[in-house]
């Protein structure tokens, strides 16, 4: 098991915030961003520059088996704002997403953007691995988003 931990990627949240790469976050199109599931080989560095799915080390350990097709699912994006509730907090909300007639198994999921060259954004790491057998392989993410953060002390 490779994976300790889920985050954003150094090297994309940076250029996002000095705007050297450009993209909407928030688009609630369908397969702006898609979610990629992987298996507990991979060996994530976030602080790879320009990390980016199907390049190494994203280039080995995707999930396979009947009801997976490499690349994995579009991401729908619910939201990506303050969230509703939780002082100090921005949340990024994507539809659950569905792999059905499933068999095979996965510890992770990386989020990417097909239409920016697959750069990576962010990795979420299941802590453990889940699998489907004939079955539906589902992701419902929690209600304050698939990645949340703080954004100021209340100190």
């Amino acid at each position: 098991m490779a994976f300790t931990q889920d985050a954003w990627f150094n090297d994309t949240y940076t250029k996002l915030v000095r705007q050297t790469i450009t993209i909407d976050v928030g688009s609630t199109t369908p397969g702006v961003f898609k979610g990629a599931l992987y298996t507990g080989t991979v060996v994530p560095d976030f602080s790879q520059t320009n990390p980016a799915y199907n390049v190494s080390p994203w280039n080995t350990g995707q999930a396979s088996g009947p009801g997976y097709t490499a690349g994995g699912n579009d991401l729908t994006v619910v939201s990506f704002a303050e969230l509703s509730g939780v002082a100090n907090k921005v949340g990024w909300r994507f539809s659950a997403t569905t792999w059905t007639s499933a068999t095979f198994a996965a510890e992770g999921l990386l989020i990417y953007a097909p239409g920016l060259s697959n750069r990576a954004f962010v990795f979420r790491w299941f802590g453990q691995s889940y699998d489907a057998s004939d079955g539906d392989y589902e992701i419902t993410f929690d209600t304050t988003g698939a990645w949340r953060t703080v954004l100021r002390n209340t100190a």
